[in-house]
């Protein structure tokens, strides 16, 4: 098992921040380390929200609606925020440092934080590729069942890998990917 790095507290971090009502959706943020506590499988930290790496169309889709842990000990629930209130991500992040309440502040497990936002952009990539790459394993083995004979059907996994192909192997010819073998390994 990977190690990873434990942070203090008053340290800036960049993190992965998931929702308990949704955790599919990753929304990559920094933050600074307020306190932390042992968990049995990994430290978690209370973090003051700083800077956000989504743009506002997206955190109002997503955002205002999650839950999250605001302390430690407490369960998760909406941050009591307006996605009208706010136009712009930088009016949003003024508005989270303007006010210095546990309400706004959010946990976050140690395995989704980093200490660079280079870092950060790898830790993103990795699981968003993983969790693309479940969801289209998924829709593959749904659009090639026989019995389905809607407008986004296929007679096989060839198939679907044809289209596939022609849809997105210009993105795998910038990338040390082979697209056979991603194909393949989608099972």
């Amino acid at each position: 098992m990977k190690t990873h790095r434990i942070f203090n507290k008053g340290q800036t971090v960049y993190c992965l921040l998931a929702s308990h009502t949704n955790p599919n959706i990753l929304l990559p943020v920094k933050g600074i380390i307020l306190d932390s506590k042992w968990d049995p499988v990994n430290p978690l930290y209370q973090i003051r929200l700083v800077k956000f790496y989504d743009n506002m169309k997206f955190l109002k889709q997503h955002f205002f609606d999650m839950n999250f842990r605001h302390v430690f000990q407490h369960r998760a629930r909406k941050m009591i925020l307006k996605a009208d209130d706010f136009k712009t991500t930088s009016v949003l992040e003024a508005r989270l440092n303007d006010i210095d309440r546990e309400r706004f502040y959010v946990v976050i497990e140690s395995v989704m934080c980093t200490k660079t936002k280079v870092s950060l952009s790898e830790l993103f990539e990795k699981v968003q590729f993983y969790m693309i790459s479940k969801n289209l394993k998924e829709i593959r083995d749904i659009s090639t069942r026989p019995f389905f004979k809607g407008p986004l059907s296929l007679d096989s996994v060839k198939e679907f890998d044809a289209k596939y192909k022609k849809g997105w192997s210009d993105k795998f010819d910038k990338s040390s990917l082979n697209i056979d073998k991603y194909l393949n390994s989608l099972g």
